[in-house]
């Protein structure tokens, strides 16, 4: 939404310069203009929609493994996870300033100024907070605090190689252990790896709805697990 109201006002002046400058003016540009705010309803009115069905939203019943809806990434409305068909607790984006609110909307959806904070069901706290919340550049690390306590790290991997195989990559730091979260491109399986071994896949099962089976339930922390594999899918889009 907030893309087409730049293009409304970068268009709006656009005009008002030609009129002042050239002394031109046409009818037909500025009715094709008003078409951006007016979209921009539109676009807001189906987006409530995603908003209300991420913040409701239950699985199926005898759903296997820990499931989410994202069918938004940009606003802070809360939303729900669930291991089956218990509720693991919920979890929103936020900002640190509607400016930030603006770029993040107008930018690629989920990638800058990408906050995150985890509300479990035994009422602990978990945050996701960029390292430096660049002005210019997106997020490209995080710092993980559990009820206030710095507890580890989540690094994006951008590397030529990754990026020429088109392969999706980020890194997490936790509990002395090193897990590689990897997908190949979107829409396709995540898998997450630790010491080369799967741990856990993830993949998203229909629209917008993203699941992620643990491989071995009891070596591992399966809530952090789930919470950064929501994290890539804000990150990369899958």
């Amino acid at each position: 939404m907030s893309r087409l109201l730049v293009l409304f006002i970068a268009g709006f002046i656009g005009l008002s310069l030609r009129y002042i400058v050239l002394g031109e003016f046409e009818l037909n540009q500025l009715l094709l203009l008003l078409m951006f705010p007016a979209a921009s309803v539109l676009v807001l009115f189906i987006m409530k929609k995603q908003y209300n069905k991420d913040r409701d939203f239950h699985p199926d019943r005898g759903e296997k493994g820990m499931v989410t809806r994202l069918g938004d990434r940009v606003s802070a409305t809360k939303k729900q996870m669930y291991s089956g068909e218990t509720h693991m607790g919920s979890y929103h984006r936020f900002y640190h300033s509607w400016r930030k609110r603006i770029v993040a909307d107008i930018m690629t959806p989920g990638k800058w100024y990408l906050n995150l904070s985890f509300t479990l069901s035994n009422h602990d706290q978990v945050l996701f907070k960029p390292k430096n919340e660049n002005k210019v550049r997106e997020n490209k690390e995080w710092m993980i605090y559990h009820n206030d306590k710095e507890v580890g790290s989540i690094r994006t991997d951008y590397s030529w190689k990754n990026a020429r195989k088109l392969k999706e990559s980020l890194y997490l730091e936790y509990g002395q252990n090193t897990y590689h979260f990897k997908s190949l491109s979107i829409g396709a399986k995540t898998e997450i790896y630790h010491n080369d071994t799967t741990v856990a896949t993830g993949s998203r099962k229909g629209i917008s709805v993203y699941q992620l089976v643990m491989n071995n339930e009891c070596e591992h922390d399966q809530e952090m697990l789930f919470m950064v594999f929501i994290l890539f899918n804000y990150e990369f889009g899958q």
